[in-house]
């Protein structure tokens, strides 16, 4: 079974038709799952969530989804912009995601992807969580391998008796390289294996977008978009 994993897209419309296009060019792909952050942060989120929602793909809620669905938290300003660019059957569809996406293969053990955590959309694991906590974490999931997002930093782990992997970042990756960020796994051997793919694009246009337009922190999310850095 071939399954490929997306995240954190975060309205940045050109860099999520890259990895599309690279996604449908390895494909094909049984599944497809997106594990959250839709439309907070770029240029583009009503754009971006009706691509996402055009392609029907199992979706799970980021905490930016919450924040622009109408849970407190987040940049108010910010939060307040995504929103009004979102049409109210969009923000509706951000309502109704759920935590997390189980893949059952036929041909190896169950795979669930989520946004952060088995139970939060907010808690952060690092590339170097201590065993213990992965432990954890799978014990959380019902299942020995676990895909993520939220953390803008792709990996691919084995540890604690199972397979850790972060999706990385389409829209806004923060480990130094600016090439959109995606996920692909497969069953081998009866088990899954994990590989990161990176994805040229034009970030240089969408920082220029960023900068021109309306955004509220235009300039902060464009030196994001360039550098592949979140400070």
């Amino acid at each position: 079974m071939r399954v490929a994993v997306l995240s954190d897209v975060h309205g940045n419309l050109t860099a999520l038709r890259a990895v599309l296009a690279d996604i449908d060019a390895r494909g094909p792909f049984d599944v497809i799952v997106n594990a959250g952050d839709l439309a907070f942060g770029g240029p583009r989120p009503r754009e971006a969530v009706d691509l996402l929602a055009s392609r029907g793909f199992p979706t799970v809620v980021g905490n930016t989804d919450e924040w622009v669905a109408g849970a407190p938290g987040g940049p108010e300003a910010l939060v307040a912009w995504t929103r009004s660019r979102l049409r109210p059957e969009q923000l509706q569809y951000l309502r109704g995601l759920p935590r997390a996406h189980r893949v059952e293969p036929p041909d190896g053990p169950p795979l669930v992807v989520v946004h952060a955590t088995p139970t939060s959309t907010t808690d952060v694991v690092e590339p170097d969580a201590p065993p213990d906590l992965v432990a954890r974490l799978f014990d959380e999931a019902g299942a020995r391998t676990l895909v993520y997002g939220h953390i803008h930093r792709a990996y691919v782990r084995e540890v604690a008796g199972g397979l850790l992997v972060n999706a990385g970042s389409v829209g806004f990756p923060f480990d130094g390289l600016p090439h959109a960020a995606w996920a692909a796994l497969w069953t081998e051997d009866g088990r899954w294996r994990a590989e990161i793919r990176r994805v040229p694009y034009d970030w240089e246009a969408v920082a220029a977008e960023l900068e021109s337009g309306d955004h509220p922190e235009g300039a902060t999310f464009a030196r994001r978009v360039r550098t592949g850095r979140m400070a």
